[in-house]
């Protein structure tokens, strides 16, 4: 742009909100300053503050579009440039020319002048950045022409950052006019100048000085050379180490240039020589002197700047300072996973390095910890004395200890660099997560640094945290704050007050916080805190008293002051509404706020207001501390609180609560053995305790044994034998004389009280006329001439009893006498209980409840939609293939109307509730609502991943949105809220589950066929086939669903399938439709596999379980899967179930030597396997529930166990009263819990609750008395459960050829649905009555007289009518019903199907 500009005058002026106006997406914000070259504000874009710098154009002619190409091409260049700042954007229109650049909020000048002032070490780190920055762009071929203290940016965390590259202003000016320096140069006003000497040049002669517009010809032009930024930086960095002193202003310069003035005077200030080489050598006078910014950064490695700038500090806070921009949280997040590396990346290089770690700053003085108090007056001197040593003594060994480690670790100096990129973030912290790490990176640089850096940049931004709204965040800042306070061992003159003036003020606040947990921090803490003080206090004063200058504070004065603060602060939290906090502050911090106090006013402060603590009757665990503590507050009191003592004492031997009583006595024996008791107090206390010898609680009589026995060795021999041992004889088995030693006195005592006799005692509602009646026997008792029983008078009927059952429990005589003697106590602690339990009666209403409206913070609620999502649907597909209840609309229940959604809350419920996968991974692609921003806003083009390999590396121009969507850094939230969203998906994966078993379960019972009964369905006892294929006993019948055949297995080894549909009608021949002969014995079980399309059964000889495929369009079945049991080992399977819950194909056999067996079929080997002891007989029947959770199974000694499918375990035992044979065992339909077992005898059926282990109904097809344990008559063989309108009822057939309708719901309507063959008793002379025998309801058959329907009164009787037998039977016609055994019972749809042993099936309705 020239020397031109200089001499033109602007025809008007106007403000630089004026040019923005034109731009819409620029916002103005502020004015940062004009001058005649630039009008300079601060602007808002879409991507946050920006620099805006408006060149206003009063001369068209200006070829101001070169300026602008060579802008673009320095932005282009220096994109990878990490330390670089440039312009971003330039725009030119006719009225003004703009550069753009983001915003930093503090150039270096102000950081110079801002507290904390600059340490040594980042002084040298912004140096090394500001070479490394000129590194770079030398590298690209960029100048930058104006470097000065206002154009280095540094941000908080002290990331340095060149900007402002000047290539539109002149390489060179006149030495003789500073009009140019002026306009172009001096925007500070400072006058200070570090441009290069080479660059001032002569003009043609001195007469054209008075010209204000300079020919260009006549001024030396050319481009900008790297070392004259080695220069200016030299300048720049000479200030910095100066102390904000510049080393050179215009004339100054000029007269350097000349040779006629020196920068050493400014040099010899800086006391490292190194550093003042290096600077030296920057600002050489001759250009070829100086060298390049890599030749500086490359000799000085190692000397100046340390190893770890290289190798690790540079590359590890480009991650902090480029795109992708993390928020303070994930900062955090970061640094709380490396900080223990670097602290250990720092210590080695301190190592490493061969010179000593320098000596501690003039000014202060290191620490010690010399605590005294002066105790006087006490009874006992020299125990007391011995007490109160060890106290200080062990306070001293644990803060010297501290000191030790603190003192063993050196200082790591480059830890500031580190700290100051933590503070940075504590601000804008948005999660307490985040918070609680960040102070836990705090202490451990605190545990590694200086006590500078702990006083001056720890501190505050721990205070911060104090008044945080997150109470738990509070509570950490508290304890951190204090063991930071405790690592400091030398305090600079200026801090020597910090406690009085800034910590003690500042958290004068916590006593008065509204969370509990906070207050109780503060009061576990607040001793430490006043040690500490007292600590600072007297070395402040050591200080001074070398030093002789000044005035001297008074050190009582203002240990009078702390004193006060402190006081305030432990009064109110002594009076806390809360006991948890008076509990911590006992605990925690009462014998070290005594040292702190001294002997009077631990007596006024901390005496006076913990004996109210003992009031409290509701809080046993205050009134357990108060004896816990009080040993220690009393001893530094001394020996005058034993009047104060006393009283407490007592009150704590008639405690409710018992252990409450064993601190008390030990509290006695403590001080009793310090000397702090009178003798007067300790006979008293004594003939009061003495009676605890014969408590039943052992830790109480441990405590007064040992209470006895530092009496004992307190006392004189004289007082021992005459006091002592007369009090103690009636509790003693035989004379003792060493009653000094605790052994020997325990195990002499007599017997203690029962624990019942004790309990029953205090607990008894008239304690008074108990006593009495007590009295009244001992007198009696010493009435009675020995030898004779004693009479004792009438009582009341109450009394007998108790008397009745204590007699009972061995009270004795001489307990009675005993209870006498603590006749005080009781009546004491029997009061206190009956007032407790009133409370507790009168709050007994709200035990469990949490009242929300109590709570300050307003309960957020959640809506979770648990329906499936697209991603679960997945799963949901098997099962929509076999539903065969409803048609693919059944999922139409996912949704709602608007109207609903809106009133739910849930119209946003997409985005919000149902999470997926997608959101777990943090890969969401929804862009950010909020730019996380610190005091820089860095666009992507800053960013580099690798700073060693910066040629050919610029990313594409993002905006920082669309970056944070690409890394899928968008989706940053708290934990909680991420483990939110794991619950909620763990949630609806469970719901999701939870609807699959569902699903299943309801299949399977649709399996059943009895779904499709209709309402009112009734057996009618219709035939309607006979099938004669069978040559053995038929053992088990299964229909298979959704088609109207079933199969069949028996005795002679075929499974056969049959179709129902065929046998209804005029067909002649009812023949089997597929058969399958099996050369391995009689078959047992049988069981319906993959959802109809195979069937399993189970051989006895062989021991084989195979599978078998049904062919659609074959007469023959192939054999799937084929296992072979050990016949010696597992035996034979006995029975069969199959397992479908479409994540699993399982077929469960019972073996006959008590193995359950899970095979999938679906891959080869045991799925699992679990053993049932053969103590409890040999497994004969099992039945697994709807949902596929348990099985039971039965026994031959009658026993029921029950199996969790989930966790493998047996969770229920049931036995049947008379151990019979269970013959049969299926669950009930209606009942979940519930099952129905048969067994031998007396057609026997009971339905046990498998969660009780109760029998509830039983139902007794016998003429045997109910419930006898005779097991004769016939057995119940077969049974099939099912539900018309939800309604349960059985098929039941046995030995007695009878097939039975039980009606579950109304057993009265129960009948027989089949009579035998050769029955002679007609079905309508057969009732059902209910009974309650023993809390089980016993349904029982019975015989009524008559044969006609009409002469049973009392209850309905149903039966097979003989006009409807008579249907479908024609002359050749078969008899009804069977003639064999009924040994398996099923139905296909609305048919029944009933196998005998004889072979032959029928069918019927």
């Amino acid at each position: 742009m020239g020397n031109q500009l200089v001499g033109i005058a602007p025809s008007q002026i106007f403000p630089v909100e004026h040019y923005l106006t034109d731009h819409n997406d620029l916002q103005f914000d502020i004015n940062l300053g004009s001058t005649r070259f630039f009008k300079v504000a601060r602007a808002r874009s879409q991507e946050g503050l920006i620099v805006v710098k408006v060149f206003a154009i009063h001369d068209p002619t200006l070829p101001l579009s070169t300026y602008k190409d060579k802008l673009e091409d320095i932005r282009s260049k220096l994109a990878s440039a990490v330390n670089c700042l440039p312009f971003q954007r330039t725009i030119l229109t006719e009225k003004a020319g703009f550069i753009m650049r983001e915003f930093v909020k503090c150039s270096l000048y102000d950081r110079i002048s801002t507290r904390p002032f600059l340490s040594s070490i980042e002084k040298k780190w912004i140096t090394f950045q500001v070479l490394y920055a000129l590194h770079q762009a030398h590298k690209f071929g960029v100048c930058h022409g104006d470097i000065k203290l206002e154009n280095i940016m540094i941000t908080s965390w002290n990331w340095v950052l060149l900007t402002d590259f000047a290539s539109f202003k002149p390489t060179y000016l006149p030495e003789d006019n500073p009009a140019d320096f002026s306009y172009f140069f001096d925007t500070s006003r400072r006058r200070t100048c570090y441009i290069a000497p080479e660059r001032f040049v002569k003009t043609l002669s001195s007469e054209l000085s008075n010209t204000m517009l300079l020919p260009e010809q006549e001024v030396k032009t050319g481009d900008l050379h790297p070392m004259m930024d080695i220069f200016s930086a030299g300048c720049a960095l000479t200030e910095l180490f100066n102390e904000g002193h510049p080393p050179f202003d215009f004339s100054q310069l000029l007269a350097y240039r000349n040779g006629e003035y020196s920068a050493s005077k400014h040099l010899d200030k800086i006391e490292d020589s190194e550093m003042r080489a290096l600077l030296a050598s920057m600002l050489e006078r001759n250009p070829a002197n100086r060298k390049s910014a890599e030749i500086y950064l490359a000799q000085e490695r190692g000397k100046i700047f340390p190893e770890y700038f290289y190798s690790f500090l540079q590359s590890y806070m480009l991650i902090f300072s480029a795109a992708p921009i993390l928020s303070p949280d994930e900062k955090i997040n970061r640094l709380r996973k490396d900080i223990a590396n670097i602290i250990n990346i720092l210590k080695t290089e301190s190592k490493e390095k061969s010179n000593p770690s320098e000596s501690s700053a003039s000014g202060c003085l290191k620490l010690d910890d010399k605590n005294s108090a002066s105790v006087n007056e006490l009874v006992n001197r020299e125990n007391i004395a011995k007490f109160v040593q060890s106290i200080e003594e062990k306070e001293k060994i644990d803060e010297e200890k501290a000191m030790k480690d603190v003192k063993t670790s050196e200082h790591l100096e480059g830890l500031i660099i580190i700290t100051q990129l933590v503070t940075s973030c504590i601000r804008g912290l948005h999660h307490s997560q985040s918070k609680l790490q960040s102070l836990d990176i705090l202490l451990q640089l605190a545990e590694n640094t200086t006590d500078e850096t702990i006083l001056d940049r720890i501190l505050p931004y721990i205070f911060h945290l104090v008044h945080d709204p997150a109470p738990r965040v509070r509570v950490s800042a508290l304890h951190t704050l204090t063991k930071c306070l405790y690592l400091v061992k030398s305090i600079p003159p200026t801090d020597v007050n910090i406690f009085p003036e800034y910590i003690l003020p500042g958290l004068s606040h916590v006593t008065l916080d509204d969370a509990v947990i906070v207050r109780a921090a503060y009061a576990e803490n607040i001793a430490h805190l006043a040690h500490i003080a007292l600590r600072y206090l007297k070395n402040s004063h050591l200080t001074n008293s070398s030093n002789k200058e000044g005035l001297k504070p008074s050190y009582e004065s203002e240990l009078q002051t702390l004193h006060e603060m402190v006081q305030q602060s432990v009064a109110m939290l002594v009076t806390d509404s809360q006991n948890l906090v008076k509990q911590t502050l006992m605990e925690n911090s009462l014998t070290k706020l005594c040292v702190f106090f001294g002997k009077q006013k631990a007596n006024d402060v901390i005496l006076s207001h913990i004996i109210t603590f003992l009031n409290d009757k509701d809080d046993k665990q205050l009134r357990g501390s108060f004896f816990d503590c009080i040993v220690g507050v009393a001893a530094y009191v001394g020996w005058h609180s034993s009047s104060i003592l006393m009283p407490l004492l007592q009150q704590g031997l008639t405690d409710p609560e018992e252990f409450v009583t064993t601190k008390a006595i030990n509290a006695m024996a403590t001080l009793t053995e310090l000397g702090l008791l009178h003798k007067s107090a300790l006979y008293q206390l004594l003939s009061e305790s003495v009676v605890f010898l014969v408590h039943p609680n052992l830790w109480i009589r441990h405590a007064i044994v040992g209470f006895i026995s530092a009496s004992a060795r307190t006392l004189n021999l004289v007082d021992v034998q005459c006091k002592v041992q007369t009090m103690i004889q009636p509790y003693l088995r035989h004379p003792l004389i060493q009653i000094e030693k605790e052994v020997l006195l325990l195990e002499a005592l007599v017997a203690p009280i029962p624990r019942i006799v004790y309990d029953s005692v205090i607990k008894y509602n008239d304690i008074d006329e108990l006593f009495r009646v007590f009295e009244q026997r001992q007198k009696a008792r010493v009435k009675a001439i020995s030898g004779i029983i004693p009479q004792y008078s009438d009582m009341s009927t109450t009394l007998k009893n108790l008397f009745r059952r204590l007699s009972s429990e061995a009270m004795t005589e001489m307990e009675e006498d005993q209870l006498l003697m603590m006749k005080p106590h009781l009546l004491k602690i029997n009061k206190h209980r009956q007032s407790i339990e009133a409370k507790q009666g009168m709050n007994k209403s709200s035990v469990g409840k949490l009242e929300l409206n109590l709570i300050k913070d307003k309960v957020r609620h959640h809506m979770v939609v648990l329906y499936p999502d697209t991603k679960s649907d997945l799963g949901m597909n098997a099962f929509k293939k076999i539903d065969r209840r409803t048609p693919d609309s059944i999922v139409t229940h996912a949704t709602m109307n608007q109207e609903w959604r809106t009133m739910f809350a849930a119209q946003d419920s997409v985005q919000h509730t149902i999470v997926k996968m997608s959101d777990m991974t943090g890969g969401g692609s929804s862009p950010s609502n909020s730019v996380h921003g610190g005091d820089i806003h860095l666009s992507p083009q800053h960013s580099l991943t690798d700073v060693n390999s910066m040629n050919d590396h610029s990313l594409h121009e993002r905006s920082y949105i669309q970056f944070a969507t690409l890394y899928g850094f968008a989706d940053r939230c708290a934990p909680c809220r991420l483990e939110l969203r794991q619950l909620t998906f763990r949630k609806q994966e469970q719901h999701s589950a939870a609807l699959r078993a569902q699903h299943w379960a309801d299949n399977i019972a649709w399996q059943t066929g009895s779904r499709l009964l209709a309402s009112g369905w009734k057996p009618r006892g219709i035939p309607v086939a006979y099938l004669h294929e069978h040559r053995a006993a038929v053992n088990k019948l299964v229909s298979i669903p959704d088609t109207s055949l079933f199969a069949s297995s028996a005795a002679d080894g075929c499974v056969r399938v049959w179709d129902v549909s065929k046998m209804e009608g005029r067909n002649i021949a009812n023949r089997s439709r597929q058969a399958y002969v099996h050369r391995g014995g009689p078959l047992f079980g049988l069981a319906v596999c993959d959802q109809g399309q195979s069937i399993a059964s189970s051989a006895s000889q062989s021991g084989s379980v195979f599978v078998l495929r049904i062919e659609q369009a074959s007469n023959k079945m192939n054999v799937l899967y084929t296992r072979q049991l050990d016949l010696q080992e597992e035996g034979c399977a006995v029975d069969l179930q199959y397992l479908d819950s479409g994540s699993q194909s399982v077929l469960v056999y019972a073996t006959l030597y008590g193995s359950l067996i899970g095979w999938d079929l679906r891959c080869p080997g045991t799925a699992w396997r679990l053993e049932n002891d053969l103590k409890h007989g040999v497994i004969t029947s099992f039945c697994v529930n709807n949902y596929q959770q348990w099985l039971t199974l039965g026994t031959s000694s009658g026993v029921h166990i029950c199996w969790d499918l989930r966790f493998q375990l047996p969770i229920s035992s049931i036995k049947h009263p008379t151990g019979a044979r269970v013959r049969k065992v299926i669950t009930h339909p209606t009942e979940h819990s519930w099952i129905l077992s048969a067994v031998q005898g007396n057609n026997e059926i009971s339905m046990w609750n498998l969660e009780t282990g109760f029998r509830q109904t039983v139902l007794w097809a016998s003429s045997a008395p109910p419930l006898s344990h005779t097991q004769t008559g016939h057995s119940i063989c077969a049974m099939h459960s099912g539900a018309i309108d939800r309604n349960g009822f059985l098929l039941a057939g046995g030995t007695d050829m009878r097939l039975r309708f039980w009606d579950l719901q109304n057993p009265n309507e129960s009948y027989v649905a089949l009579p035998a063959a050769n029955d002679t008793v007609p079905p309508n002379s057969l009732a059902y009555e209910q009974r309650l025998i023993d809390g089980t309801n016993v349904v029982q058959e019975v015989l009524v007289g008559g044969v006609t329907t009409g002469s049973v009164t009392g209850s309905t009787v149903r039966g097979r009518g003989h006009e409807e037998g008579g249907q479908g039977q024609g002359p050749d016609s078969p008899p009804a019903g069977h003639h064999d055994a009924i040994s398996a019972v099923a139905m296909s749809n609305t048919c029944i199907l009933t196998g005998s042993t004889d072979g032959l099936i029928q069918v019927w309705k």
